[in-house]
């Protein structure tokens, strides 16, 4: 998983709407993934968008942590005073 993850806002004619966006693995290859969350002006949109960043940035979270106690566990078999 590669971190980030954000907010857009784009205008399409008069209206603005939300996506939330992130990365995903594809292989070799990275790509951004926007997903379409509603009108920016709908607070029922908004509190989606903040939902969405949420979850997605704990998964993020989970997956450094996964990586921190790997990296421990590789330097504690390496030498035995870290």
């Amino acid at each position: 998983m590669q971190p980030g993850c954000g907010l857009k806002i784009r205008k399409i004619g008069k209206q603005w709407y939300l996506y939330v966006w992130h990365y995903e693995n594809g292989g070799s290859r990275s790509r951004r993934i926007e997903r379409y969350i509603g009108p920016a002006k709908s607070l029922k949109a908004r509190s989606r968008a903040l939902q969405a960043l949420l979850e997605n940035d704990a998964k993020a979270l989970q997956e450094l942590d996964r990586r921190i106690e790997s990296y421990r566990a590789a330097l504690s078999r390496i030498s035995p005073n870290p």
